[in-house]
């Protein structure tokens, strides 16, 4: 017996349509929550575990609609433009509003894993390097 040969699209679609049902039957019921409470089924977002080395990081970039950090080990530095440094232990999170420029990384001495939510879909932009003085800067806690 010979099987009809379906179009490319159509069979990604098909195979899709039972994920897309499972997807909208996992959604929370109603009464788990108190008031009107509505999700985005798929935001477009790209997140990543980077690990630096102790002095290893990122240059100054941009998101367009912004960014979530997580330190989830080690000692983790991250600077907005015109703000003072920030260090972040295990567990704290910042959030970076699109279009801001900032910078992301490990300590001088020690090394840093940063879970990254980017709500950009992501659109980064690179700009230039991240100076000394701005990197070795007295942190604020």
């Amino acid at each position: 017996m010979t099987r009809p040969i379906l179009p490319l699209g159509f069979a990604l679609a098909a195979a899709g349509l039972p994920a897309l049902w499972m997807l909208r039957a996992q959604q929370p019921p109603q009464e788990n929550f108190t008031g009107k409470a509505t999700r985005d089924a798929s935001p477009k977002v790209r997140a990543a575990r980077i690990h630096f080395d102790p002095g290893a990081r990122t240059r100054w970039h941009t998101h367009e609609r912004g960014q979530i950090l997580l330190c989830e080990d080690g000692l983790a530095r991250t600077q907005v433009q015109g703000q003072k440094l920030r260090e972040l232990r295990p567990g704290e999170t910042t959030y970076v509003p699109g279009g801001v420029p900032h910078w992301h990384g490990a300590a001088p001495d020690r090394p840093a894993t940063l879970f990254s939510v980017d709500v950009s879909d992501g659109q980064t932009k690179w700009l230039g390097e991240v100076s000394e003085a701005d990197y070795r800067a007295e942190p604020v806690r």
